[in-house]
Protein backbone atom coordinates (compact mmCIF):
# COMPACT_ATOMS: atom_id res chain seq x y z
CA UNK A 1 0.00 0.00 0.00
CA UNK A 2 1.36 3.39 -0.95
CA UNK A 3 2.69 5.53 1.87
CA UNK A 4 1.64 9.16 1.97
CA UNK A 5 2.95 12.24 3.68
CA UNK A 6 1.67 15.75 4.11
CA UNK A 7 4.06 18.66 3.82
CA UNK A 8 2.87 21.93 5.34
CA UNK A 9 4.20 25.31 4.34
CA UNK A 10 5.69 27.58 6.99
CA UNK A 11 2.55 29.72 7.17
CA UNK A 12 0.21 26.71 6.85
CA UNK A 13 -1.34 28.29 3.74
CA UNK A 14 -0.26 25.54 1.38
CA UNK A 15 -0.42 21.80 1.84
CA UNK A 16 1.25 19.44 -0.60
CA UNK A 17 0.21 15.78 -0.67
CA UNK A 18 2.66 13.38 -2.24
CA UNK A 19 2.31 9.63 -2.52
CA UNK A 20 5.20 7.33 -1.73
CA UNK A 21 8.04 9.88 -2.23
CA UNK A 22 10.91 7.49 -1.46
CA UNK A 23 10.18 3.99 -2.73
CA UNK A 24 12.20 1.33 -4.51
CA UNK A 25 11.88 3.14 -7.84
CA UNK A 26 13.13 6.38 -6.34
CA UNK A 27 16.07 4.63 -4.73
CA UNK A 28 16.89 2.83 -7.96
CA UNK A 29 16.82 6.01 -10.04
CA UNK A 30 18.94 7.80 -7.41
CA UNK A 31 21.55 5.05 -7.73
CA UNK A 32 21.37 5.37 -11.52
CA UNK A 33 21.89 9.15 -11.29
CA UNK A 34 24.86 8.56 -9.02
CA UNK A 35 26.32 5.96 -11.37
CA UNK A 36 25.88 8.11 -14.48
CA UNK A 37 27.46 11.18 -12.89
CA UNK A 38 30.32 9.19 -11.43
CA UNK A 39 31.01 7.56 -14.80
CA UNK A 40 31.07 10.94 -16.54
CA UNK A 41 33.38 12.34 -13.88
CA UNK A 42 35.76 9.43 -14.38
CA UNK A 43 35.94 10.21 -18.11
CA UNK A 44 37.42 13.61 -17.20
CA UNK A 45 39.44 12.34 -14.25
CA UNK A 46 42.95 13.81 -14.43
CA UNK A 47 44.80 11.86 -11.75
CA UNK A 48 46.94 14.77 -10.61
CA UNK A 49 46.58 17.62 -8.14
CA UNK A 50 46.33 20.98 -9.87
CA UNK A 51 46.77 23.54 -7.08
CA UNK A 52 48.80 24.38 -4.01
CA UNK A 53 45.63 24.15 -1.90
CA UNK A 54 45.15 20.58 -3.01
CA UNK A 55 48.80 19.76 -2.42
CA UNK A 56 48.58 21.13 1.12
CA UNK A 57 45.60 18.95 1.99
CA UNK A 58 47.05 15.89 0.29
CA UNK A 59 50.40 16.28 2.07
CA UNK A 60 48.55 15.99 5.37
CA UNK A 61 46.60 12.94 4.20
CA UNK A 62 49.74 11.23 2.93
CA UNK A 63 51.61 11.80 6.18
CA UNK A 64 48.64 10.54 8.18
CA UNK A 65 48.61 7.31 6.17
CA UNK A 66 52.35 6.72 5.87
CA UNK A 67 53.65 7.90 9.24
CA UNK A 68 50.69 8.63 11.46
CA UNK A 69 51.76 12.29 11.44
CA UNK A 70 49.86 15.46 10.50
CA UNK A 71 52.62 17.78 9.32
CA UNK A 72 53.12 19.26 5.85
CA UNK A 73 56.92 19.34 5.87
CA UNK A 74 56.97 17.94 2.36
CA UNK A 75 55.86 21.41 1.28
CA UNK A 76 58.59 23.36 3.04
CA UNK A 77 59.62 24.64 -0.38
CA UNK A 78 56.35 26.62 -0.44
CA UNK A 79 57.13 28.39 2.80
CA UNK A 80 53.96 29.71 4.43
CA UNK A 81 51.92 29.93 1.24
CA UNK A 82 49.65 27.09 2.34
CA UNK A 83 50.83 26.36 5.86
CA UNK A 84 52.07 27.86 9.11
CA UNK A 85 54.75 26.78 11.54
CA UNK A 86 53.64 25.37 14.86
CA UNK A 87 55.36 25.88 18.22
CA UNK A 88 57.52 22.83 17.49
CA UNK A 89 58.88 24.39 14.28
CA UNK A 90 56.94 21.97 12.08
CA UNK A 91 54.97 23.15 9.07
CA UNK A 92 51.25 22.40 9.28
CA UNK A 93 48.53 22.96 6.73
CA UNK A 94 46.02 25.67 7.57
CA UNK A 95 43.22 23.59 6.07
CA UNK A 96 40.60 21.78 8.10
CA UNK A 97 40.85 18.11 8.89
CA UNK A 98 37.66 17.20 7.00
CA UNK A 99 39.36 16.39 3.70
CA UNK A 100 41.93 14.31 5.53
CA UNK A 101 39.29 12.27 7.34
CA UNK A 102 37.32 11.54 4.19
CA UNK A 103 40.31 10.88 1.93
CA UNK A 104 42.16 8.76 4.50
CA UNK A 105 40.41 5.45 3.60
CA UNK A 106 41.20 5.94 -0.10
CA UNK A 107 44.85 6.69 0.59
CA UNK A 108 45.12 3.80 3.05
CA UNK A 109 43.80 1.33 0.47
CA UNK A 110 46.27 2.69 -2.09
CA UNK A 111 49.13 2.32 0.37
CA UNK A 112 48.36 -1.38 0.72
CA UNK A 113 47.58 -1.91 -2.97
CA UNK A 114 50.84 -1.37 -4.88
CA UNK A 115 49.13 -0.93 -8.26
CA UNK A 116 47.19 2.12 -7.06
CA UNK A 117 48.83 5.47 -6.37
CA UNK A 118 47.93 7.51 -3.31
CA UNK A 119 47.19 10.61 -5.37
CA UNK A 120 45.00 8.67 -7.80
CA UNK A 121 43.04 7.13 -4.96
CA UNK A 122 42.58 10.36 -2.99
CA UNK A 123 41.34 12.15 -6.11
CA UNK A 124 38.40 9.73 -6.29
CA UNK A 125 36.85 11.43 -3.27
CA UNK A 126 35.42 14.48 -5.03
CA UNK A 127 33.93 12.57 -8.01
CA UNK A 128 32.18 10.28 -5.53
CA UNK A 129 30.83 13.16 -3.45
CA UNK A 130 29.81 15.13 -6.54
CA UNK A 131 27.82 12.16 -7.83
CA UNK A 132 26.37 11.58 -4.37
CA UNK A 133 25.20 15.20 -4.22
CA UNK A 134 23.42 14.73 -7.53
CA UNK A 135 21.66 11.65 -6.17
CA UNK A 136 20.61 13.59 -3.06
CA UNK A 137 19.26 16.35 -5.26
CA UNK A 138 17.16 13.79 -7.13
CA UNK A 139 15.79 12.39 -3.88
CA UNK A 140 15.03 15.93 -2.70
CA UNK A 141 13.01 16.54 -5.84
CA UNK A 142 11.01 13.39 -5.24
CA UNK A 143 10.37 14.39 -1.64
CA UNK A 144 9.08 17.73 -2.90
CA UNK A 145 6.61 15.94 -5.15
CA UNK A 146 8.39 16.34 -8.48
CA UNK A 147 8.02 13.73 -11.18
CA UNK A 148 10.83 11.25 -11.75
CA UNK A 149 11.85 12.97 -14.98
CA UNK A 150 11.88 16.46 -13.44
CA UNK A 151 13.88 15.37 -10.42
CA UNK A 152 16.36 13.40 -12.55
CA UNK A 153 16.78 16.26 -15.04
CA UNK A 154 17.44 18.71 -12.19
CA UNK A 155 20.06 16.41 -10.68
CA UNK A 156 21.80 15.95 -14.04
CA UNK A 157 21.71 19.68 -14.77
CA UNK A 158 23.46 20.25 -11.47
CA UNK A 159 26.00 17.51 -12.05
CA UNK A 160 26.79 18.29 -15.69
CA UNK A 161 25.82 21.94 -16.17
CA UNK A 162 27.47 23.70 -13.24
CA UNK A 163 30.88 24.08 -11.63
CA UNK A 164 30.18 20.83 -9.80
CA UNK A 165 31.73 18.92 -12.72
CA UNK A 166 35.12 20.69 -13.03
CA UNK A 167 35.49 20.74 -9.26
CA UNK A 168 35.40 16.94 -9.22
CA UNK A 169 38.77 17.04 -11.01
CA UNK A 170 40.37 18.86 -8.08
CA UNK A 171 41.35 18.13 -4.51
CA UNK A 172 39.59 21.25 -3.27
CA UNK A 173 37.22 21.05 -0.31
CA UNK A 174 34.32 22.66 -2.19
CA UNK A 175 32.67 19.36 -3.25
CA UNK A 176 32.90 18.15 0.35
CA UNK A 177 31.28 21.35 1.62
CA UNK A 178 28.56 21.28 -1.02
CA UNK A 179 27.77 17.64 -0.29
CA UNK A 180 27.81 18.19 3.47
CA UNK A 181 25.66 21.31 3.57
CA UNK A 182 23.12 20.02 1.07
CA UNK A 183 23.09 16.64 2.80
CA UNK A 184 22.36 18.40 6.09
CA UNK A 185 19.42 20.25 4.54
CA UNK A 186 18.16 17.04 2.94
CA UNK A 187 18.27 15.38 6.34
CA UNK A 188 16.12 18.13 7.86
CA UNK A 189 13.63 17.86 5.01
CA UNK A 190 13.48 14.07 5.40
CA UNK A 191 12.93 14.38 9.14
CA UNK A 192 10.17 16.92 8.69
CA UNK A 193 8.32 14.53 6.42
CA UNK A 194 9.02 11.24 8.18
CA UNK A 195 9.74 12.16 11.80
CA UNK A 196 12.65 9.70 11.87
CA UNK A 197 15.45 10.96 14.10
CA UNK A 198 18.10 9.06 12.16
CA UNK A 199 17.79 11.75 9.49
CA UNK A 200 18.70 14.37 12.09
CA UNK A 201 21.77 12.39 13.12
CA UNK A 202 22.78 12.19 9.46
CA UNK A 203 22.05 15.88 9.00
CA UNK A 204 24.27 16.84 11.92
CA UNK A 205 27.03 14.51 10.72
CA UNK A 206 26.94 15.92 7.18
CA UNK A 207 27.10 19.49 8.47
CA UNK A 208 29.99 18.60 10.79
CA UNK A 209 32.04 17.14 7.94
CA UNK A 210 31.44 20.28 5.88
CA UNK A 211 32.55 22.37 8.86
CA UNK A 212 35.65 20.25 9.45
CA UNK A 213 36.57 20.58 5.78
CA UNK A 214 36.25 24.37 5.91
CA UNK A 215 35.89 26.15 9.24
CA UNK A 216 34.10 29.12 7.70
CA UNK A 217 31.02 26.92 7.30
CA UNK A 218 30.38 27.57 10.98
CA UNK A 219 28.47 30.69 9.91
CA UNK A 220 25.71 28.47 8.49
CA UNK A 221 24.99 26.66 11.76
CA UNK A 222 22.39 29.21 12.99
CA UNK A 223 20.44 28.69 9.75
CA UNK A 224 20.34 24.93 10.20
CA UNK A 225 19.39 25.19 13.87
CA UNK A 226 16.61 27.66 13.01
CA UNK A 227 15.39 25.37 10.22
CA UNK A 228 15.32 22.45 12.64
CA UNK A 229 13.35 24.44 15.22
CA UNK A 230 10.81 25.45 12.58
CA UNK A 231 10.53 21.86 11.38
CA UNK A 232 9.92 20.65 14.94
CA UNK A 233 7.36 23.34 15.62
CA UNK A 234 5.45 22.70 12.40
CA UNK A 235 5.26 18.99 13.18
CA UNK A 236 3.03 19.86 16.14
CA UNK A 237 -0.18 19.43 14.21
CA UNK A 238 -3.02 21.75 15.02
CA UNK A 239 -1.01 23.83 17.45
CA UNK A 240 -1.79 27.51 17.39
CA UNK A 241 1.14 29.91 17.29
CA UNK A 242 1.69 30.89 20.95
CA UNK A 243 3.66 33.85 22.15
CA UNK A 244 7.36 33.23 22.54
CA UNK A 245 7.32 33.06 26.35
CA UNK A 246 9.61 31.25 28.75
CA UNK A 247 6.94 28.66 29.52
CA UNK A 248 6.53 27.85 25.84
CA UNK A 249 10.29 27.59 25.30
CA UNK A 250 10.61 25.28 28.31
CA UNK A 251 7.77 23.05 27.15
CA UNK A 252 9.12 23.01 23.61
CA UNK A 253 12.48 21.83 24.90
CA UNK A 254 10.85 19.08 26.93
CA UNK A 255 8.81 17.88 23.98
CA UNK A 256 11.62 17.93 21.43
CA UNK A 257 14.86 17.31 23.31
CA UNK A 258 15.45 13.98 21.60
CA UNK A 259 15.41 15.36 18.02
CA UNK A 260 17.52 18.32 19.11
CA UNK A 261 20.09 16.04 20.73
CA UNK A 262 20.11 13.78 17.67
CA UNK A 263 21.14 16.71 15.49
CA UNK A 264 23.49 18.34 17.98
CA UNK A 265 25.55 15.30 19.02
CA UNK A 266 27.56 15.09 15.76
CA UNK A 267 27.72 18.89 15.62
CA UNK A 268 29.28 19.08 19.08
CA UNK A 269 31.67 16.23 18.26
CA UNK A 270 32.69 18.10 15.10
CA UNK A 271 33.34 21.22 17.16
CA UNK A 272 35.50 19.31 19.61
CA UNK A 273 37.49 17.73 16.77
CA UNK A 274 38.01 21.18 15.22
CA UNK A 275 39.33 22.61 18.49
CA UNK A 276 41.61 19.59 18.95
CA UNK A 277 42.88 20.05 15.38
CA UNK A 278 43.87 23.63 16.20
CA UNK A 279 45.54 22.62 19.46
CA UNK A 280 47.53 19.69 18.06
CA UNK A 281 48.95 21.87 15.27
CA UNK A 282 49.41 25.30 16.81
CA UNK A 283 49.19 24.80 20.57
CA UNK A 284 45.91 26.67 21.08
CA UNK A 285 42.30 25.67 20.45
CA UNK A 286 41.65 29.16 19.05
CA UNK A 287 44.61 29.28 16.65
CA UNK A 288 43.87 28.07 13.11
CA UNK A 289 47.16 29.14 11.55
CA UNK A 290 45.77 31.70 9.11
CA UNK A 291 47.95 34.77 8.69
CA UNK A 292 46.79 38.36 9.08
CA UNK A 293 46.93 39.05 5.35
CA UNK A 294 44.21 36.45 4.74
CA UNK A 295 41.30 38.55 5.85
CA UNK A 296 37.77 39.56 4.91
CA UNK A 297 38.77 43.09 4.04
CA UNK A 298 37.67 43.75 0.44
CA UNK A 299 35.14 46.48 -0.41
CA UNK A 300 31.79 44.73 -0.25
CA UNK A 301 30.30 45.96 -3.54
CA UNK A 302 33.50 45.23 -5.43
CA UNK A 303 33.70 41.73 -4.00
CA UNK A 304 30.06 40.82 -4.53
CA UNK A 305 30.09 41.97 -8.15
CA UNK A 306 33.29 40.04 -8.73
CA UNK A 307 31.88 36.95 -7.05
CA UNK A 308 28.64 36.88 -9.02
CA UNK A 309 29.27 38.41 -12.45
CA UNK A 310 32.96 39.34 -12.64
CA UNK A 311 34.63 37.90 -15.77
CA UNK A 312 37.41 36.24 -13.77
CA UNK A 313 35.39 34.44 -11.09
CA UNK A 314 31.77 35.35 -11.78
CA UNK A 315 29.53 32.58 -10.49
CA UNK A 316 26.86 32.96 -13.16
CA UNK A 317 29.39 33.10 -16.02
CA UNK A 318 30.55 29.61 -15.17
CA UNK A 319 27.18 28.15 -14.11
CA UNK A 320 24.63 30.06 -16.24
CA UNK A 321 22.06 27.30 -15.87
CA UNK A 322 21.57 28.47 -12.27
CA UNK A 323 19.94 31.64 -13.56
CA UNK A 324 16.84 29.47 -13.93
CA UNK A 325 16.66 29.54 -10.15
CA UNK A 326 15.40 33.11 -10.24
CA UNK A 327 12.44 31.98 -12.33
CA UNK A 328 11.56 29.18 -9.93
CA UNK A 329 12.03 31.17 -6.74
CA UNK A 330 8.42 32.37 -6.64
CA UNK A 331 7.08 28.84 -7.02
CA UNK A 332 9.25 27.58 -4.19
CA UNK A 333 8.49 30.52 -1.93
CA UNK A 334 4.73 30.12 -2.33
CA UNK A 335 4.78 26.40 -1.63
CA UNK A 336 7.81 25.75 0.55
CA UNK A 337 8.91 28.78 2.50
CA UNK A 338 10.77 26.85 5.18
CA UNK A 339 12.98 25.06 2.66
CA UNK A 340 13.37 28.03 0.33
CA UNK A 341 14.12 30.40 3.18
CA UNK A 342 16.90 28.12 4.42
CA UNK A 343 18.54 27.97 0.99
CA UNK A 344 18.19 31.73 0.52
CA UNK A 345 19.69 32.46 3.94
CA UNK A 346 22.69 30.20 3.33
CA UNK A 347 23.23 31.68 -0.14
CA UNK A 348 23.09 35.26 1.14
CA UNK A 349 25.49 34.47 3.97
CA UNK A 350 28.06 33.13 1.53
CA UNK A 351 27.68 35.99 -0.92
CA UNK A 352 28.11 38.55 1.85
CA UNK A 353 30.94 36.64 3.48
CA UNK A 354 33.05 35.89 0.42
CA UNK A 355 32.27 39.29 -1.03
CA UNK A 356 34.59 40.58 1.71
CA UNK A 357 37.42 38.12 0.97
CA UNK A 358 40.66 39.97 0.37
CA UNK A 359 41.61 38.16 -2.83
CA UNK A 360 39.61 40.23 -5.32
Amino acid sequence: MANCFVFEDIDNSTVINTTNPINQTTRGVAIAVFGLLFAVYLFTYTGYIQSSDGLAMFATVENMVRRGAIDSNRLLWMGIQQGSFGPDGTLYSRKGIGMGLLAYPFAWIALHWPNLGLVHAALLLNPLLGAWTGALLYRTGRRLGWTVSTAAATALLFGLGTLAWPYTQTFFSDPVCGWGLFGALYGLLSFRQSGRKRYLMGSGLAWSLAYLARTVNLVTLPVFVAALLVALYRRQRGAAAPALQLSFVTQFGRDHWRPLISFLIPVVIGGIVSLWWNWIRFGSIWESGYVESEAFSAPWLFGIVGLLVGPARGFFWYSPILLLGFGGFGWFWQRLRWFTGSILAISLIYVLLYGKWYMW
